[in-house]
């Protein structure tokens, strides 16, 4: 019996640190994975000619990612339950919003964003790395830029009490047997 059964693990941090290939690899492996909601909107944005929809309307965006993150949250509840594995994984979670939102200084309703009611088990924070980062389409910040943005995500986690680990950076696979062994050993403290 899994002490952790259907717990929310979040993998976060800086752009372009390896969240998006540590989920997809734990989906192979079986477990349920949450994607990251903000790509289909930026890409949406871009196909209306918003190239950086972000920075053009971070608080129009950051609505729209929380809300969409919010229903994610609400719906893994439901989708949890279709595997045997103990832990659902989010690429990113709604204290990222608060984190992105607080890095470009946008003045923002508290009350209307209020995480106090979407809390993860653990994050799993995955530091920048400058060998593996790169700009895309969707990923507009430098490397100094990600390395800004970690430090805020890292002090939302921490400002609601959400266990953090840095998972080293290794290789994939690597990361992935740190991430789940860590877990393990937490499940039996």
């Amino acid at each position: 019996m899994h002490l952790f059964k259907n717990k929310k693990i979040v993998i976060s941090g800086g752009p372009g640190s390896g969240k998006t290939t540590l989920v997809n690899l734990l989906r192979i492996k079986g477990y349920e994975c949450i994607d990251e909601f903000s790509r289909t909107l930026i890409k949406r944005a871009q196909k209306k000619g918003d190239n950086n929809f972000f920075k053009s309307q971070p608080l129009d965006f950051s609505k729209e990612v929380w809300n969409g993150r919010k229903e994610q949250y609400k719906n893994s509840k439901s989708s949890s339950n279709k595997t045997q594995k103990p832990y659902v994984f989010f690429d990113r979670g709604l204290h990222d919003v608060l984190a992105y939102m607080d890095y470009l200084g946008v003045s923002y309703d508290s009350c209307k964003f209020d995480p106090s009611g979407f809390t993860y088990d653990f994050a799993m924070l995955l530091p920048p790395r400058k060998s593996i980062y790169i700009k895309d389409n969707e990923r507009k910040e430098g490397f100094q830029e990600a390395q800004k943005i970690y430090f805020y995500i890292k002090k939302t986690y921490q400002k609601y009490n959400i266990p953090i680990v840095e998972v080293p950076f290794q290789s994939p696979e690597v990361r992935i047997s740190t991430l789940l062994e860590y877990l393990y050993h937490a499940e039996k403290a």
